[in-house]
């Protein structure tokens, strides 16, 4: 198809009515061509996105209607009278008041027969009107013959019967047409782009505005508003299982949180998009399995595993990475999806293997991702601007361990000389860190920042101040030892964080100026220390801290929350470290703190007061905000 026949059917091409007037298989093959042509023309692509845009600015648009006053006007006005052949009615000596229509006559309405002109209009002739008073008509009908009565009576007759018949035909035709569409709404799509599936949550309008936390339960995402003005509300269709694994958008500039959601239908094996309201949950029409597979019976294997596991937004919000083996051949492919256009493309790669891990970078231009094939592990990276792909190794497997896999896979924060980082080794067994950079006048070679023998390797890119850094665990007599620092930057060296411990959980803040850990953990309970990573200065927090749910920090790096088992305690590692019990009792299972205020949190508990709770920090009060306890993550979303 060329630009010109594609702009034409782009508006029905968005409504999805391209199906009004062909059969179904026509309508398929026609969306399959409108959606070929849009992946590979910029400019009918933009124009989509501007019906998106557009589309999305009416529905926020309130509805008006016009004042009664300027109704009265117009159906009394010369002109209205005049087209309707009653502006001589005053001649006959009634009263032009009753052109005027009666105050509760039904508006117009969409699908209404229009006003028609019949042949020859309402007049006999230009001089004498057609039109007479209730006493002219009487006098006139009492003067004729009786033969010429019976004429005009049947004349009459005949032309009310014509305007019956069409009356009766226009109808017809226009419910057929609202009830083709109506089945074509609730229908779904088989384009290969994106369609809004018909079993959602009860019809209602988007959620309020404002920050609402969401999180995973019996399979399905709700959200529920940070102040509790109403109850946690259903986002996803009953009739959909929703995947652990799914993602929220990063927040806008000035936003607090993302306003896009991303996941996985466990039994179609299809990822969907919805926006932070709940509206236009959307399918994405690219399968991740073959068609005649059952998805239970691939997501316990590893590919199933990573294809779960891959989804990952960009900066902006504007594309969707993920992997899916849509031919069945036992090998992942990366997808990326704009949604600006709805449109989806497959990355092509130069080798054989199976994708996984892919992993945007900071300024959401490029995507790194892992190559397996045959034990062989490579990693690439994608530049979605001008679809070049560098392989940045072609294997982290090394002689001295050639069974060695590649563990953490991410970016240095740096956006104007990127670099990307990895850890390799095995699980529990790191035995590298490496860095490369990316893009004009970079090395061609991997560069390993430091070798040894780890128990972990955890990277934060708010690392050390934000420069990007990794946290390494020791092991001495194959136990977990200290800690150790060391930067993705050129000539970092290890610095120790602490001595003589033995590390068996370790994260950076939230800021990445401390970092905070459990000693010796035993039956699920250590001693929790905070490290000052600049001054290096190991602070011990509080003994019999559990290890789940992990402690958490606040958004500005300056609280922390930990569980005993029985109570929830906050600490304020800036201030004095003085411990504060909250007033909840029962056994933790999330937290996550307020992405707008420092001093709110969210606590999940899981039996004695089970619920969920949104903590005043400063004023130790609680809100309960759900009854029913919940074990998966949550995410903080926000409704323009």
């Amino acid at each position: 198809m060329n630009c010109e026949q594609v702009k034409e059917l782009l508006s029905t091409y968005l409504d999805g009515t391209l199906a009004v007037g062909e059969t179904a298989e026509a309508a398929h093959q026609l969306s399959l061509n409108i959606a070929a042509h849009l992946a590979n023309c910029v400019q009918c692509s933009a124009m989509l996105a501007d019906f998106q845009r557009f589309d999305a600015l009416l529905a926020q648009m309130p509805r008006v209607s016009p004042n009664p006053a300027l109704r009265d006007r117009i159906f009394s006005s010369p002109e209205y009278l005049e087209l309707t052949g009653t502006d001589d009615i005053n001649i006959a000596g009634t009263d032009k008041d009753q052109t005027v229509p009666y105050k509760n006559v039904r508006r117009d309405t969409p699908g209404r027969p229009q006003l028609v002109a019949l042949p020859g209009g309402r007049r006999s002739s230009a001089s004498k009107p057609n039109v007479a008073s209730p006493i002219e008509i009487s006098q006139r009908l009492g003067a004729r013959p009786t033969v010429q009565k019976r004429q005009s009576m049947w004349g009459l007759r005949v032309m009310q019967t014509v305007i019956a018949a069409a009356i009766l035909l226009t109808f017809g035709v226009g419910s057929l047409i609202a009830w083709n569409l109506w089945g074509q709404a609730n229908t779904p799509a088989t384009s290969n782009k994106m369609y809004t599936p018909p079993a959602g949550p009860s019809s209602r309008g988007p959620l309020s505005a404002g920050m609402h936390f969401v999180f995973l339960r019996d399979g399905m995402l709700w959200s529920a508003p940070a102040d509790d003005s109403t109850p946690a509300e259903q986002l996803t269709p009953k009739d959909i299982t929703v995947a652990a694994n799914w993602v929220v958008s990063s927040p806008l500039p000035g936003r607090s949180a993302g306003n896009m959601l991303a996941y996985i239908d466990l039994q179609r094996a299809l990822v969907h998009t919805i926006r932070s309201d709940g509206l236009r949950d959307t399918v994405v029409q690219q399968p991740l399995l073959k068609t005649g597979v059952a998805p239970s019976s691939v997501w316990d294997t590893a590919m199933g595993n990573a294809i779960l596991t891959s989804l990952t937004w960009s900066k902006d919000g504007s594309m969707l990475a993920f992997i899916a083996d849509p031919a069945g051949k036992g090998s992942t492919s990366l997808y990326i999806l704009s949604t600006a256009t709805g449109t989806v493309q497959m990355v092509s790669v130069p080798m054989k293997g199976s994708v996984s891990h892919p992993v945007w970078s900071p300024d959401g231009i490029r995507v790194a991702f892992e190559l397996n094939n045959n034990g062989k592990t490579s990693i690439l990276d994608y530049n979605t601007q001008n679809h070049g792909l560098v392989i940045i190794t072609n294997s982290v497997n090394s002689q001295a361990h050639p069974d060695d896999t590649l563990l953490t896979l991410d970016w240095s924060p740096d956006t104007n000389t990127p670099a990307i980082t990895w850890s390799v080794g095995v699980i529990g067994q790191v035995h590298s860190i490496w860095l490369r950079h990316v893009g004009a006048g970079s090395t061609m070679a991997p560069q390993s920042i430091i070798n040894g023998d780890f128990v972990q390797a955890v990277y934060s890119r708010n690392g050390h101040n934000g420069v990007g850094s990794w946290l390494l665990v020791t092991k001495v007599l194959g136990r977990a030892g200290d800690v150790w620092r060391i930067d993705v930057t050129h000539g970092a060296y290890p610095v120790a964080l602490t001595s003589g411990k033995q590390v068996n959980f370790v994260q950076w803040s939230s800021d990445g100026t401390r970092v905070d850990y459990l000693d010796s953990i035993s039956s699920g309970v250590g001693t929790l220390h905070v490290v000052n990573v600049t001054m290096v200065v190991d602070t011990l927090i509080a003994k019999g801290v559990a290890d789940e749910p992990d402690p958490a920090w606040s958004e500005d790096g300056q609280q922390l929350v930990y569980s005993t088992g029985i109570q929830t305690v906050v600490v304020n590692v800036q201030g004095n470290k003085k411990l504060q019990p909250l007033t909840l009792r029962g056994l933790a299972s999330t937290f996550v703190w307020s992405a707008t205020s420092p001093h709110q949190l969210v606590v999940a508990l899981s039996d004695g007061q089970q619920g969920v709770y949104l903590v005043d920090t400063q004023h130790n009060s609680t809100l309960q905000l759900d009854q029913q306890a919940i074990s998966s993550a949550i995410l903080w979303t926000e409704v323009p």
